[in-house]
């Protein structure tokens, strides 16, 4: 996967080097924390599995396009996201948020071990920036979503 890791890795260096009053620093109520935007990505990440476990179990194989998931990063472009993604203040702490991402992750790891590359490029589960996404593309989308939001929590520490 394009840099999976090492974008997960930039989210983890970032989070351990924060203070607990940092991570829970909110701009205003309108902005998230950062410790609300971490559990947006878990979030995310357990919903991605979720689908893709759905697309194989349920779904026809199709042909997906190739969407430019590497745009994500472009903030300019705002995306609201979906409820069912929205922190909840799940993670009262840096610690929790990274014992939760670790375990979201290992679920993709697992997807990735479970499934070859070729069935997860055959099953379309639709996103609501680029349309149909290949199940392998949501799993690469992750990584490309993470660094969207870790500059979002630079700004909010900065």
């Amino acid at each position: 996967m394009d840099g999976l890791q090492e974008k997960r890795t930039q989210v983890v260096n970032f989070l351990m080097d924060l203070t607990e009053e940092e991570a829970k620093y909110k701009p205003d109520e309108t902005k998230w924390s950062v410790l609300e935007i971490a559990e947006h990505l878990y979030l995310m990440e357990i919903v991605v599995h979720k689908q893709i476990h759905y697309a194989i179990d349920n779904l026809e194989a199709v042909e997906v396009s190739e969407k430019p998931i590497n745009q994500t990063t472009d903030r300019s472009n705002k995306v609201e996201a979906p409820e069912a993604l929205q922190p909840q203040g799940r993670f009262h702490s840096t610690e929790e948020a990274l014992s939760a991402l670790k375990e979201s992750r290992e679920g993709t790891l697992s997807i990735l071990k479970q499934y070859d590359k070729q069935l997860l490029a055959s099953r379309a589960i639709p996103h609501p920036a680029f349309g149909n996404m290949s199940g392998l593309q949501w799993i690469e989308f992750i990584g490309w979503h993470e660094l969207r939001h870790l500059e979002q929590m630079k700004e909010i520490t900065a």
